[in-house]
């Protein structure tokens, strides 16, 4: 969404890639190295967009990961895009979400000046409904004028009317000595019955990845989404190149043929050079059905590679001498049958 919007009004997205090995978290010098790389072509950002939790990879940032990113805001003077629409989702033991809003009003000066625009939304979270279409904005140090322009956005996009009360409830849910204790309570029943139930899911998902061949996820720490990585060997490699497509399209486009399982090529995300990957998500209900999907998905993954693990084990020399040998024998045979 975001690059296709930058995209759209004429400007240039400048990506920087997570740590994979330390559970998708960040590198300031990565950061760094993106931002220095298009400064030298005569590129000058003025956004930082950080999703946390994280989509597509499911990670949870921590409150010194979060200062991190707000130093090197203030560094580069950047306005901080924190998309948060998965903050009701955090499913790793222990693990807590940080608004970067809450974490900039505690830091000193000059961090604590930092522009930030946080979002949050009713399509995700434990309302999940994408057909609400509702959302907010919070403006943290930003211009006055900046203000005005959003609030002019907002009066062109008003909310739906459903989507309006779906919001309100999302920010302000039944409580106690307002509403009834009835209403309270089922209200708490009903929320944490989805949040338990999409932490299951969560825990299924990086369970069934990781006991597939040739693929490696991380935990699914939050968010609804995995990005595990696909270890394709070379014969799958020249079959995608034969077929003029890449290959992780190549992999889910073959998924869905012969598992009905829709997943993302990851290369639409950005990875880092030579690793693919795929995204999958958590939300198939009733949770058997994602079972079965699962075991489905498991299937095909172990038919994909040794389906085209056997293109690398013939080499054409060797496939001629062998195609020469069966003409030999079948000669013999018929000299002999004469």
């Amino acid at each position: 969404m975001y690059s296709a919007v930058i995209t759209l009004q004429g400007g240039t997205a400048v990506p920087y890639f997570l740590d994979e090995d330390n559970a998708w978290q960040i590198k300031i010098s990565d950061l760094e190295s993106s931002i220095s790389e298009y400064k030298q072509k005569g590129i000058k950002p003025k956004l930082l967009v950080v999703i946390n939790p994280g989509n597509p990879t499911g990670q949870i940032f921590s409150d010194k990961t979060i200062q991190e990113f707000i130093k090197f805001a203030h560094k580069h003077n950047l306005t901080i895009i924190a998309d948060e629409v998965y903050q009701q989702n955090i499913f790793k033991k222990g693990a807590e979400f940080h608004s970067f809003r809450k974490v900039v009003t505690h830091m000193p000066e000059p961090y604590n000046k930092v522009q930030i625009l946080s979002l949050n939304s009713i399509s995700k979270g434990y309302t999940g409904d994408c057909g609400f279409r509702g959302g907010y904005v919070e403006a943290v140090n930003v211009d006055k004028k900046v203000w005005e322009e959003l609030t002019k956005i907002k009066d062109v996009f008003n909310l739906p009317t459903i989507g309006g009360i779906a919001l309100d409830l999302a920010v302000n849910p039944p409580k106690k000595g307002r509403e009834a204790d009835e209403t309270v309570e089922q209200f708490e029943k009903e929320k944490q019955d989805i949040l338990s139930s999409l932490k299951r899911r969560a825990e299924m998902c990086t369970d069934y990845l990781n006991k597939m061949d040739n693929l490696k996820s991380n935990p699914v720490d939050g968010a609804m989404y995995a990005f595990p990585q696909i270890f394709f060997g070379k014969g799958a490699l020249k079959e995608a190149e034969r077929r003029q497509v890449h290959p992780e399209l190549m992999y889910c486009m073959e998924a869905l043929e012969k598992t009905g399982v829709v997943t993302v090529p990851g290369n639409g995300f950005g990875e880092r050079p030579d690793t693919y990957h795929f995204r999958t998500t958590t939300l198939v209900l009733p949770e058997p059905l994602l079972h079965e999907a699962f075991k489905r998905f498991h299937d095909f993954n172990k038919w994909f590679h040794q389906e085209y693990l056997s293109l690398i084990h013939i080499s054409e020399p060797t496939r001629l001498l062998s195609i020469s040998y069966a003409v030999f024998c079948l000669k013999k045979k018929k000299l002999n049958d004469n």
